[in-house]
C-alpha cells in the first residue's frame, strides 16, 4: 500500500554550528520566522511491508543489486542511538546509485547532488509493521525545476517502485 507522507526536520541550531556561526539565544523571532519560510517539506512515497523488518531490509538490498546498483552506504540509526545509549526503532537508510543514471540529471541541475545518490529507508513503525520509505522523484524534478526529461524520472520512479514492492514481500 503506497502512502504520501511529508516529512521534515529543521534544527536551527545544528544549521548554524554548520554554517560555522556562534550560536546566541539572540535569534528574534522574525529572524526565525524568516527561515521558516525558507523552509519546506519533502515528498516521501511510503511502501508498507508485509515481512519482518530484518527480511525487508536482506529483501531491499537484495533488488537494489539485482539492478545493477551500487550501494555506497549503509546506515544503521537505531546502532548509532545505541551508541550514545539511546534507543530508536529499527531504522535503516541505504544510499545507492549508478553515476550513468545521476551524472546527466546533475549537469542538468547540479543541486540534485543533495538529493543523490538515491535513498530507500527501512524504518519499524509505531504500530509494530514495517515501511520503506523513499523520496518522491516526480517531486523532486518539479522542485528543482528538471524539464524535458520525464524518460529519466520515469526511469528511476520506476525502478523505485519495483525496489520497493520487491523488498515489501
Amino acid at each position: 500500500m503506497k502512502n504520501m507522507i511529508a516529512i521534515c526536520s529543521l534544527s536551527i541550531g545544528a544549521a548554524a554550528c554548520a554554517a560555522g556561526a556562534t550560536q546566541t539565544s539572540a535569534m528574534t523571532s522574525a529572524g526565525d520566522a524568516a527561515m521558516m519560510k525558507k523552509h519546506h517539506m519533502p515528498q516521501v512515497i511510503s511502501v508498507e511491508s508485509a515481512a519482518s523488518f530484518e527480511t525487508t531490509l536482506t529483501n531491499l538490498r537484495a533488488a537494489i543489486d539485482k539492478r545493477g546498483f551500487k550501494t555506497f552506504a549503509v546506515i544503521d540509526h537505531a546502532a548509532g542511538a545505541a551508541s550514545i545509549d539511546e534507543t530508536l526503532r529499527p531504522t535503516t537508510l541505504i544510499i545507492f546509485g549508478n553515476p550513468k543514471g545521476g551524472t546527466p540529471l546533475m549537469r542538468a541541475e547540479q543541486k540534485l547532488g543533495l538529493e543523490l545518490p538515491l535513498k530507500m529507508l527501512v524504518a519499524a513503525n509505531a504500530d509494530g509493521g514495517v515501511d520503506i520509505i523513499y523520496p518522491d522523484i516526480a517531486h523532486l524534478f518539479h522542485e528543482y525545476g528538471i524539464g524535458g526529461m520525464t524518460a529519466s524520472m520515469a526511469k528511476i520512479e520506476g525502478a523505485l517502485g519495483a525496489i520497493a514492492t520487491e523488498a515489501a514481500q
